[in-house]
């Protein structure tokens, strides 16, 4: 019965993916510096994590130290090790990202009795699966069409940041693909705490073990974002308009 359901479930995610044409991009001259900072406020959580900078799109001024750093960085993290590579693996978030597995285990679960779900997860998936199990029965009911976009995109946004940092792509390359990454993220969560609530779902549901090493340091990190006065969220009106100047005068 689970094989048979595959074929839909995987044409049911393609379905609820980004829009045609979403990731058409603009050239970094038609943006206004608000409406920068508000697109890079969108992996606040990751840069704070790694005590970057929110202003600068490197995450700080690009020496050739700061270069090599990263590029270790996409090494050790993502696997990234060339232009190729960082393209793939943004692709592979525009398309897909965790959220698709998210969602293709929660239809799976939606079939199966619950005390059976538990009895699975208990005594026979292996433990990330079931933990993976857990985070799904725990969130995804009141995730809606959100799913885990906020964790997948504000990454892409990061990884964008950080392909721009390593000499990977060009400052316009990387304004290209973030902005419309943040106008998804704008027109489906309604707020920066709803975004990041999503993120840290999203991160719970990757990885048991690095929520239980450093989940409470990126949970600590969102409560600052959302209470200090001199955080990017804070600074940047939620409803702030991301329309390129380029096409304001079209």
């Amino acid at each position: 019965m689970w094989t048979r359901a595959f074929p839909f479930l995987l044409a049911s995610l393609w379905l609820v993916g980004l829009p045609q044409g979403a990731w058409a991009g603009d050239p970094a001259l038609s943006l206004t510096s608000e409406q920068k900072t508000w697109a890079l406020a969108t992996s606040a959580l990751l840069f704070q994590g790694n005590m970057e900078s929110h202003e600068l799109l490197a995450g700080a001024p690009r020496t050739d130290w700061h270069t090599e750093r990263t590029r270790e960085l996409l090494k050790e993290w993502w696997g990234v090790q060339t232009r190729d590579d960082l393209l793939s693996t943004l692709e592979w978030l525009e398309r897909s990202g965790h959220r698709a597995e998210f969602e293709r285990l929660g239809e799976i679960i939606d079939r199966i009795p619950s005390w059976l779900v538990d009895w699975l997860a208990a005594r026979v998936l292996p433990a990330e699966l079931g933990h993976r199990v857990a985070v799904i029965r725990k969130h995804r009911q009141r995730r809606g069409d959100r799913s885990l976009f906020g964790w997948d995109l504000s990454r892409y946004v990061a990884l964008c940041r950080w392909g721009y940092a390593a000499d990977f792509l060009t400052e316009n390359e990387a304004w290209h693909c973030i902005m419309p990454a943040a106008r998804v993220l704008q027109s489906r969560f309604s707020s920066w705490e709803d975004l990041g609530e999503n993120y840290l779902i999203g991160r719970e549901f990757w990885s048991e073990r690095e929520t239980r090493q450093s989940g409470d340091l990126y949970r600590a990190t969102y409560r600052m974002l959302v209470s200090y006065s001199g955080s990017p969220w804070k600074r940047c009106s939620w409803s702030l308009s991301l329309e390129s100047t380029s096409a304001s005068r079209r």
